[in-house]
């Protein structure tokens, strides 16, 4: 019986957390679980942003060395065309000639919104008001212009300039590929720019 009273007097003068003190520790561990997880969406957010900009650097570089290639073909006489001639790679006045890159010069004569181009398939395609969506292969993972594939969310416009931009025959031409993609509801873009030379 004594011990019972004993028991009876401590739980009359014990005392509970006050709501001041239970909000106190709530915002403890909030803080304590909050930050960590603002850390790891971080964290998660740019290695996806740092993917999407690896994609989209070599999707850009792509397109460079795909002109390099056929500048190179071309000015050396290989294929078809069988004539030496930086212009004709131009294509300004045979615009029949399958490699030339006319739909990607911005002249005043030809297409102003640039082109696209499908390194796996060789081919050069003006852009209406706005380039297509590149699409993946899923028998192979590569990045196509048209056909079968998954749409992805990466758009390359290709724009080509003489340099200087009025003289049809200069030497030398300013590559400007642009690749834009959707990062949630952000748009992105990354920009490669090159000059290559009539090396002939």
């Amino acid at each position: 019986m004594k011990y019972l009273k004993e028991q009876l007097k401590y739980i009359q003068h014990a005392k509970g957390f006050s709501l001041v003190e239970t909000l106190v520790a709530i915002t403890v561990l909030l803080i304590a679980f909050v930050g960590p997880m603002t850390i790891v969406a971080k964290g998660v957010f740019y290695s996806n942003y740092a993917k999407d900009q690896v994609a989209a650097y070599y999707l850009a570089q792509e397109a460079i060395e795909y002109i390099r290639l056929k500048r190179d073909n071309i000015t050396v006489g290989e294929g078809d065309i069988g004539e030496n001639s930086w212009a004709v790679f131009k294509a300004y006045d045979q615009l029949s000639v399958p490699d030339g890159i006319r739909d990607c010069l911005i002249d005043g004569q030809g297409n102003e919104n640039g082109c696209t181009i499908d390194a796996v398939n060789s081919q050069i395609a003006a852009c209406g008001t706005t380039c297509p969506a590149l699409r993946r292969r899923s028998a192979d993972g590569l990045f196509v212009q048209g056909g079968t594939g998954s749409v992805t969310p990466y758009t390359r416009t290709v724009k080509i300039y003489n340099e200087p931009i009025t003289d049809p025959l200069s030497n030398e031409l300013f590559i400007d590929v642009q690749i834009r993609w959707q990062n949630g509801t952000l748009t992105k873009t990354f920009n490669l720019r090159e000059n290559i030379l009539n090396w002939q």
